[in-house]
């Protein structure tokens, strides 16, 4: 039994643990008051939070379901705050896109670190104490931006020309195009961004596709939660950077050790002086921003196309007339003929309108995911006259322009005169259509994106009669809803595969 001492001890504890709580709420509310009369004063606010969330944990929901999340707390047009564990994160309303994309202060590689596990990290202070930095110090777009330059693709040209007509006259009577299109968009992005000695082996391609596909799946709430605790999935995501570091450097050490000159972008980054590491770093870096979105869309598009038979038409038509500009011979294989069409011919504004068209609306309806910059500055910092603290994630979701009634007729039907001259949604309002970037955030490989895109279609539209179909051959005649809630874009569910009758003319 306690003794009255221990009582009464008992209780001076649990009083003065009580009188410090209350002192230190006390002081902090003090603070908070004082911190937004200055922040008033000075024409800022401070995003409230949102009642979304649980305590400690915060706002588990938007796991749950991140459109339905970041749409209720934005409703009306707020700024609301919500954290995930220890990472502050702000929900941008759709009235505030033009701020969200034009200030370049905030990071988009680093934020996609923390939210979406698109890169083997979870912040910068985590990849900087392993030694890996997808930043390069700041240089990676300068690489990147250098890799996809013209004239270096258009030298590439004939490679790529060659792997494109080997997936496509490779094809079986049925194909998933979101295995087989996406491993032709990756070997594709791989000879033009990584090494050309990997692209040119079909199993090691695979292989590094395979390793960099479980990476982008890798990233769980968990990992995003508890950073620092070396869980499952985080051991597991080093396994697999230890196993893409692998092919690189292989790479690298046979290319130094024959004193090969491949003229290619693994010999671009070799003479830049960078290490074995830092060009791993940078591929997986350039991976995730030219493969993540591209090699899905492209396989989607087919699927459109091949669900709206009265585009699909257009679009050969417009293809077969666009090629002939260039090589009229049709007694050649097609693949021949394109070889006389360079880079900067498919990529020209206006060349392919009808099948531009439908890509734009592929991109619009598909791409319906979260986006994120952080505040990586090292200091608080005003934007649209929020106050957004250092280290703090601004969140935005495609879906506010991409699904809005307000923008976009029936935005859930795929409609690609949406885009036309007469109809022209896109640009009824400011900012409306980010599926490349907007503001100061552009895809810098949208060019080369769309060129892989334009290439495929061209080959698989004049090479084949297509029918969308199940996964059991059944034909499809609509394509699944699109999924509004999905962490990036992603296949269709259920499956829908494509059937293909060889054209005879």
């Amino acid at each position: 039994m306690d003794s009255p001492l221990m009582l009464h001890a008992a209780f001076i504890v649990s009083t003065a643990l009580t009188a410090a709580l209350m002192v230190a709420l006390a002081l902090w509310q003090r603070r908070f008051r004082a911190q937004k009369a200055r922040l008033t004063s000075a024409g800022l606010s401070i995003a409230p939070s949102t009642p979304i969330a649980y305590p400690i944990i915060g706002s588990l929901q938007y796991f749950a379901g991140h459109w339905d999340f970041l749409r209720t707390a934005t409703r009306g047009g707020a700024t609301v705050s919500f954290h995930l564990a220890n990472q502050r994160c702000i929900a941008v309303p759709v009235e505030k896109r033009h701020e969200f994309f034009s200030d370049s202060r905030p990071s988009f590689a680093l934020a996609y670190a923390v939210m979406l596990g698109a890169t083997p990290s979870m912040n910068k202070d985590f990849l900087s104490s392993m030694g890996f930095d997808i930043t390069l110090g700041g240089r990676s777009n300068k690489f990147l931006s250098a890799l996809v330059r013209n004239q270096r693709i258009n030298a590439n040209m004939p490679i790529l020309y060659q792997y494109a007509d080997e997936c496509i006259s490779g094809l079986g009577a049925t194909t998933d195009p979101f295995d087989t299109i996406y491993k032709t968009i990756f070997r594709l992005t791989v000879n033009t961004i990584a090494a050309s000695s990997i692209a040119a082996s079909p199993a090691i391609c695979d292989a590094l596709a395979k390793i960099f596909h479980e990476l982008d799946q890798s990233g769980t709430p968990a990992t995003i939660l508890f950073p620092w605790f070396p869980g499952w999935e985080r051991m597991q995501r080093f396994y697999l950077m230890k196993q893409f570091y692998d092919i690189m450097s292989a790479a690298i050490d046979e290319r130094k050790k024959e004193g090969r000159n491949d003229e290619d972008p693994m010999q671009y980054l070799i003479d830049a002086g960078l290490s074995s590491l830092e060009i791993t770093q940078f591929t997986l870096a350039a991976l995730f921003a030219g493969i993540a979105n591209t090699g899905i869309v492209a396989a989607y598009i087919l699927c459109d196309l091949a669900t709206h038979p009265e585009y699909l038409s257009q679009v050969r038509e417009e293809l077969s007339t666009f090629v002939a500009q260039f090589n009229p011979d049709e007694s050649l294989p097609l693949v021949a003929r394109v070889q006389s069409i360079t880079y900067e011919d498919w990529i020209r504004v206006g060349s392919l309108p009808i099948t531009d068209k439908c890509l734009k609306e592929t991109l619009r309806l598909r791409i319906a995911t979260p986006l994120h910059r952080l505040n990586d500055s090292g200091k608080d910092i005003d934007i649209a006259g929020t106050l957004v603290p250092k280290g703090t994630i601004l969140s935005f979701h495609s879906s506010f322009m991409h699904h809005n009634e307000e923008i976009y007729t029936e935005p859930l039907r795929w409609d690609p005169e949406r885009f036309s001259e007469e109809r022209a949604e896109d640009k009824a309002q400011p900012m409306s259509f980010a599926a490349w970037g907007l503001g100061k955030h552009q895809c810098l490989g949208q060019k080369f994106a769309k060129f892989e895109i334009f290439l495929l279609t061209a080959l698989l539209v004049s090479s084949y009669d297509v029918q969308a179909v199940d996964k059991t051959g059944a034909p499809i005649t609509e394509m699944p809803p699109v999924e509004l809630n999905n962490t990036v874009i992603s296949p269709p569910n259920p499956e829908v595969h494509l059937k293909l009758t060889p054209r005879t003319c």
